[in-house]
């Protein structure tokens, strides 16, 4: 228990990626995860932030004296206020008819694609808005005894901004900020970030969106935008080529004004499933459209970016956001583009607006105070109950032996030498959707039929999914041309030619990878694992994925950790000094 302090929590609770997050009375980031780890439901969709049993496991842990809380969600103007007012003072019937005027006479589109919309998305949002923090103050009043205070709104694009800008190794920066939507329908700001003030020096006023793009390609493609499966998108796209007539269409549809991205074309998705379904594309596969819609991507990016410098010139480039989690075009902006330095943060996504939401909190009471830079340490979830591993250890009928930290590195590395599958938990778990190296399924990454193997009896997904390549930071420019570190596997990078052939399991059709560069300072226990792996194999590589199977998400619990290992084809276990094996492990 620690000593009773006032807390800042931040909530996220935009239908989708839900989360919640803790900053102390000293401005620093105590506390942050995704409210799907908790429930093991993906995305927690339509969820609140602050479930009953989650706030019950976080006032164990922290003794809170008193408490304020800063809340993210979007405020749609128009059509929020129209669907918010009308559902209340005219009832259901009334609400339809709104929303049927203000898709056919405004929006000049068919009514029950906005009517389908608002059921979904914005209806189940505005319950959110109403729920959010109400469990969390209750058991804060009935647990201790705390006042029952009101919750603080902030704007959507400026948490991802203070996020961003509190874990960035710099103090001095543009912070580029790109999603679906924001406050308003703006699917973009740009800040200007020094000494801790942050004032905004554009926002995008025109509702198209790149982070909306995206995901209507992601749906065409055959996968689930709603369920974030926009990197199957990415891994796809290597597999593709370009279809000409789809990009010019691209072109006509969605182009830059200067530092504005904007359409002539607002209903282009509707053109674009017609031109599908009338076969104009000639017989065009999910493949072609992937590499065709992330060309475009990855081109109209990085026109925005290089026209942001010249408009606000600077040396260091922050980005988050959702479309921040497009690692390929993020490989491309150090060496596309005059920015020097750019950081992108662990949880670019809205998980990470939890985090901004706080720090605002903090700031607003404590305007005086600075609040700490460079708070980039990604390792901010729960730990292993000990009470659970021991549960489980008991029981589980697994071999297992507790060892030493130096023991538990060799022997682990022999394992991986010899081709075991291992589960790698350690320590407090990773805030943001990749594993880096807490929460991880690692392997030989020199062993070929790796990929095809894990792909397939461990993740159960598809077969064109890639594996991270996790490099120790200083043999990063041996193996990866225009390297830059990459912490939170962040961007993916050629692999060098002459060194493809050493680490087949993480390499990508095209020769690329979505590296992740491991410090000693960073994460010890995984840098020093690997260490041991390149001495045994003399590569300083290993493959990395996320402790999970395809659909859900990293696991939180022992009982989630076993369900994986005992249903999937893991060889090892390692928790913490713990090393668990099957019975029937060679």
């Amino acid at each position: 228990m620690q000593k009773p302090q006032k807390y800042f929590i931040g909530l996220t609770s935009c239908y989708h990626d839900s989360a919640i997050s803790i900053v102390d009375e000293q401005g620093k980031i105590v506390f942050a995860e995704a409210t799907e780890r908790y429930t093991q439901n993906k995305r927690s969709l339509s969820m609140s932030a602050d479930n009953y049993f989650l706030i019950k496991k976080i006032l164990k842990k922290y003794s809170i004296s008193d408490y304020e809380i800063g809340y993210i969600s979007r405020s749609f103007s128009t059509l929020f206020r129209v669907t918010f007012f009308s559902a209340i003072i005219f009832a259901v019937q009334n609400y339809l008819k709104a929303i049927t005027f203000f898709a056919v006479k405004i929006r000049k589109q068919n009514a029950s694609n906005y009517i389908s919309a608002v059921d979904f998305q914005y209806s189940p949002h505005l319950g959110l808005r109403l729920m959010a923090g109400t469990t969390l103050k209750y058991l804060l009043n009935k647990k201790q005894d705390l006042e029952y205070k009101k919750i603080i709104n902030f704007d959507h694009h400026l948490c991802h901004a203070y996020h961003a800008y509190f874990t960035a190794p710099v103090n001095n920066s543009i912070i580029f900020i790109i999603d679906g939507f924001g406050d308003n329908f703006s699917s973009y700001s740009i800040y200007s970030a020094k000494d801790q003030n942050i004032q905004l020096a554009f926002r995008n006023k025109s509702p198209t969106s790149l982070g909306d793009f995206y995901g209507e390609i992601t749906n065409l493609c055959g996968f689930d935008a709603v369920g974030g499966e926009q990197w199957k998108v990415m891994g796809m796209a290597p597999y593709g080529k370009k279809n000409e007539l789809l990009y010019n269409d691209f072109k006509s549809w969605i182009y830059t004004n200067d530092i504005e991205l904007k359409s002539d074309v607002p209903n282009y998705h509707i053109v674009l499933r017609k031109n599908m379904s009338e076969n104009k594309y000639k017989n065009i596969n999910s493949y072609d459209l992937a590499f065709t819609a992330q060309l475009f991507f990855e081109e109209i990016i990085l026109q925005l970016i290089n026209t942001c410098h010249v408009k606000w010139p600077h040396t260091n480039l922050i980005i988050s956001g959702g479309c921040a989690l497009n690692s390929a075009s993020n490989g491309k902006i150090h060496t596309n583009t005059p920015y020097k330095n750019v950081f992108i943060p662990s949880a670019p996504a809205d998980d990470g607006c939890s985090v901004g939401a706080a720090l605002l909190a903090f700031k607003k009471f404590n305007p005086n105070n600075i609040i700490p830079y460079n708070q980039t340490n990604p390792y901010l979830g729960f730990e292993i109950q000990e009470d659970e591993l021991t549960n489980f250890l008991s029981y589980s009928g697994y071999n297992y032996k507790k060892l030493s930290y130096p023991e538990i590195y060799l022997t682990t590395a022999k394992y991986l030498e010899n081709g075991k599958i291992i589960a790698w938990v350690q320590g407090r778990a990773e805030f943001g959707p990749r594993a880096l190296g807490n929460r991880s399924i690692l392997a030989n990454a020199c062993l070929p039929e790796m990929k095809d193997l894990i792909n397939s009896k461990v993740k159960f997904r598809e077969e064109f999914r890639p594996f991270a390549p996790a490099v120790l930071e200083e043999y990063g420019s041996e193996f990866f041309e225009d390297y830059y570190p990459t912490p939170f596997m962040e961007r993916v990078l050629k692999i060098k030619q002459h060194q493809q052939y050493k680490i087949p399991a993480v390499k990508h059709i095209d020769g690329t990878g979505r590296l992740q560069t491991v410090t000693k300072k960073d994460n010890i226990h995984f840098y020093n694992l690997i260490v041991e792996f390149h001495k045994l194999c003399a590569v300083p590589i290993l493959l990395n994925t996320s402790l999970n199977i395809m659909g859900k998400p990293i696991v939180s619990s022992v009982n989630d950790i076993a369900s994986v290992f005992t249903s999937s084809g893991i060889d090892v276990l390692v928790i913490n000094d713990y090393i668990i094996t099957k019975p029937n492990m060679d």
